[in-house]
């Protein structure tokens, strides 16, 4: 029969697809976490990405595919946008496709004087013996004083970059790592991949 030949050159023209695309399976998880009414289950799952602060450091955290995916269904559930389903947040995830984004906050002594954010450095360091992993994005952003605004003191510095996970997953020993102006390394953690989803 011609039936079934016509219908898919006229849903083909229509620009609808012959076959439902195929999403990862944990596409479905997210979106069902996202728009999670349960807030202490919402705040338990982000918690979990968090690396340990210490010294100046006020707050350190992981962002991988899936909690990033997580994260966008949550802004738009926020919005009131449940129409958004596995087509959307397919495309919004395309520019960070096997890439994890890390997130440091750093306090700076109450003394300072920056009016801008001072040159703190985040890296990957992947052994003694090989190279750093290149950042695929880096953004520094100053913290303000609560009312503070631009033309105020920096209380603290916010870093934020986003490397690729299969370089990070190879390394012989994997550590991030924040330096100060004077490129001293003042903190680093362990990165073990493996343990987020």
């Amino acid at each position: 029969m011609l039936i079934r030949p016509i219908a898919l050159l006229v849903l083909a023209l229509a620009g609808v697809p012959a076959q439902p695309a195929q999403y990862p399976p944990w596409f479905r998880d997210a979106l069902e976490l996202g728009r999670t009414h349960d807030e202490a289950l919402f705040a338990s799952f982000n918690k979990g990405y968090s690396l340990s602060p210490s010294g100046i450091i006020d707050a350190a955290e992981v962002i991988t595919e899936f909690r990033r995916a997580v994260l966008i269904v949550r802004e738009h559930a926020l919005q009131g946008d449940f129409g958004f389903g596995p087509g959307d947040l397919d495309k919004a995830l395309a520019p960070y496709r096997g890439l994890v984004t890390f997130i440091v906050q750093v306090r700076l002594n109450p003394l300072n004087t920056f009016m801008t954010p001072p040159p703190y450095e985040l890296y990957v360091s992947t052994g003694p013996q090989t190279p750093p992993v290149a950042a695929k994005s880096f953004k520094r952003d100053p913290v303000y004083p609560p009312g503070g605004a631009p033309g105020s003191q920096v209380v603290g510095v916010r870093l934020e970059a986003s490397f690729p996970r299969n370089a990070i997953v190879s390394a012989p020993d994997p550590r991030l790592i924040v330096t100060d102006e004077k490129a001293e390394i003042i903190w680093q953690a362990h990165l073990d991949l493996s343990r987020y989803r």
